[in-house]
């Protein structure tokens, strides 16, 4: 498992948190995804044996969303 928290520039509301976070049932492979409006984090726990990281982020950019920073924790 690793996770990864991604700084999301244009998440504004609580519904775009929500958005980000139905990833979770769209990949196979993500344990879990939480998305913070107020920190504009998105951390996301996988098993990059199933999804990769570049899924993960072109999944959050088809939903509109830019990525700044990444963190690996």
């Amino acid at each position: 498992m690793q996770t990864k928290t991604y700084r999301i520039t244009n998440m504004e509301c609580p519904n775009c948190a929500i958005i980000l976070e139905s990833i979770e049932d769209k990949l196979p492979g993500i344990r879990s995804a939480r998305a913070s409006y107020k920190t504009g984090e998105m951390t996301v726990t996988f098993d990059e044996q199933l999804v990769s990281e570049a899924e993960i982020i072109t999944a959050i950019q088809k939903k509109g969303y830019i990525i700044g920073a990444v963190k690996t924790e």
